[in-house]
């Protein structure tokens, strides 16, 4: 089952847009920028422009323009200080900026973003002690569809990557699953948490097939010194992949039972058959450390600069859920609208919008009884950390001499 065509979050600015409904990633990614800075210290500073940047899973861009901004000013600090400890101004390359992501994400909205960005919009010409340094803070941006397990850009022309929250979502579903004459048949179940280990097993390994595409493309288009910087959906178990979060945390994960049950709701209904519900698997896959580092081994052609065990991150602070779950209804529209807009267009394209309207309704209400039977228990409520998620930070540095078969 090719999932690639349509892996794209929701686009526009409608209730369940990822443009809405993205905030709580850019909460986690407001945490991420010590590290970025910190990547951004480890690139070897071109001399002649134009200096290249991608992100690699852009999405409708409100999240990627906030963290490139971020980026361009780190590097534009990088070139200033070196100008003052050389005792002279640096004149600072022009910057190009690529978004990436599937064919069918919306563009549109990222364009209309960057217009309308007062930093991205218009040159900004500044002055740095006294001398001109032309267009310092601001960037030419393109759009690049395609799938980032492949190649994308031309041989050796990046200095800096960054893919945040994508690379769990797979190239496909692996075709053994769906097919009812398999024995790795995922039956009764929208996915692997939980399930079957050899299913798990069969999304691993396809997960291992994308991520060695991932880092092999990078490999081809970064400069020699160029860095890679990722945060990855990950997990704590590395020897079961089926725990794609910890088993006690499979009631309390966004697409864990409430989820599943949703399914079994609508095919009670009468609204879909089961053949339905199993001929589609959500096409994720959180990797673990072991797995990540494997990939990277296998490349050859990246020094791991940072690879930390997983931690997990809290994408809303504690004291806004809790005031969440004391509103059950308003706060499983939220959640149902979330879920939504990351994975609304891969179930939508398998079954349509009305079954997909009807699989989030049944969510919603599933998820507005779980709030519910919180109410009289403020320890569960504290507990129940729907938001939360397991992340692996990766910093690779493209070696400055490889072999050739990694180029």
């Amino acid at each position: 089952m090719e999932a690639a065509k349509s892996i794209a979050m929701v686009g526009g600015d409608g209730e369940f847009s990822y443009q809405r409904m993205g905030v709580l990633q850019a909460h986690a990614i407001r945490s991420l920028k010590p590290l970025i800075a910190e990547a951004v210290k480890h690139m070897i500073l071109p001399k002649q422009g134009p200096l290249h940047l991608a992100d690699f899973g852009c999405s409708t861009g409100k999240n990627s323009i906030c963290y490139m901004n971020f980026i361009v000013k780190c590097i534009t600090d990088r070139y200033v200080e070196a100008g003052e400890n050389n005792g002279h101004v640096t004149c600072m390359p022009e910057m190009l900026v690529s978004f990436n992501d599937l064919p069918g994400n919306d563009f549109n909205t990222l364009i209309q973003l960057l217009a309308s960005d007062a930093k991205n919009a218009k040159d900004l010409a500044t002055s740095i002690n006294g001398a001109d340094v032309g267009r310092a803070s601001s960037y030419f941006s393109a759009m690049v569809g395609g799938s980032f397990y492949n190649r994308l850009l031309p041989k050796e022309s990046i200095h800096l990557a960054i893919s945040i929250f994508c690379l769990h979502w797979m190239s496909q579903v692996p075709a053994t699953v769906t097919d009812k004459s398999s024995p790795l048949y995922n039956k009764g179940r929208s996915w692997i948490l939980g399930g079957n280990p050899t299913i798990a097993r069969e999304f691993a390994q396809q997960s291992m097939l994308d991520l060695d595409n991932f880092l092999d493309s990078r490999a081809a288009e970064m400069v020699p010194g160029g860095i890679v910087f990722a945060a990855v959906i990950s997990r704590h178990d590395a020897a079961n992949p089926e725990n794609q979060v910890n088993p006690e945390c499979h009631h309390r994960f966004v697409f864990g039972p409430d989820f599943e049950n949703a399914w079994n709701d609508l095919i009670d209904d009468g609204v879909i058959t089961t053949e339905t519900r199993d001929t589609f698997n959500l096409p994720t896959y959180a990797r673990s450390k072991e797995e990540v580092e494997a990939a990277i081994i296998k490349c050859g052609a990246f020094d791991i600069q940072y690879l930390q065990s997983p931690v997990d991150d809290n994408l809303c602070p504690d004291d806004e859920l809790m005031d969440m779950l004391q509103y059950p209804k308003s706060f499983a529209t939220f959640v149902s609208a979330w879920a939504r807009a990351m994975s609304g267009p891969s179930i939508e394209a398998h079954m349509g919008r009305h079954n997909t309207d009807e699989l989030f309704i049944r969510y919603q209400r599933r998820i507005t009884a779980h709030a519910t039977s919180l109410l009289s228990d403020p320890k569960a409520q504290q507990e129940y950390k729907i938001f939360r998620t397991t992340l692996l930070l990766v910093v690779l540095k493209r070696k400055v001499f490889s072999t050739s078969s990694n180029q």
